[in-house]
């Protein structure tokens, strides 16, 4: 099991939160950033799993694996900097997993959470890139917030999908 550095959350809500409070990301930042990322994708894989609607099931599935694109371009942007490589452990051995649902019931409530928390994201990485020294990453980081967005988009998609039925 990865432990988290010093001062970190156990909770990848809070972790998130923990890091908005930084204008640049220390090189275990980023780690964290991947971690939390990793748990996003199990996140949208149980939200999708409880969906009946096929449409609305695979539009989650597509943010579940855009979140683990996520994680991954942290990791990329990691060895960018000359970093100490570093591989995602497996879901079960991730310190957020500890936290995580094993059910996750659709609402309108949970949709406008995931909305806000996705377009937060993306203002987050845009900000995060602004205070990047190297193009590359923050170039990354860039990537990452316009998938946020279109992930917000699919929520909103799936949101009509389940009322319209």
């Amino acid at each position: 099991m990865y432990t988290l550095p010093a001062g970190y959350p156990n909770d990848a809500f809070a972790a998130f939160d923990f890091l908005k409070t930084k204008k640049t990301l220390a090189n275990e930042d980023f780690i964290v950033l991947a971690l939390v990322e990793s748990i996003g994708e199990l996140f949208y894989e149980i939200l999708a799993k409880g969906i009946d609607n096929a449409e609305a099931r695979s539009l989650l599935t597509h943010n579940a694996a855009e979140e683990r694109g996520h994680a991954h371009r942290m990791l990329k942007a990691l060895r960018l900097r000359g970093a100490e490589p570093f591989e995602l452990p497996p879901v079960a051995e991730n310190p957020f997993f500890a936290m995580a649902p094993t059910e996750v019931p659709a609402s309108d409530e949970l949709f406008g959470l995931l909305e806000a928390g996705e377009v937060e994201g993306d203002l987050q990485y845009h900000r995060w890139a602004e205070g990047e020294p190297n193009a590359e990453v923050a170039q990354l980081l860039r990537l990452n917030g316009v998938e946020e967005t279109r992930h917000c988009e699919r929520v909103q998609q799936v949101k009509a999908l389940l009322s319209a039925a």
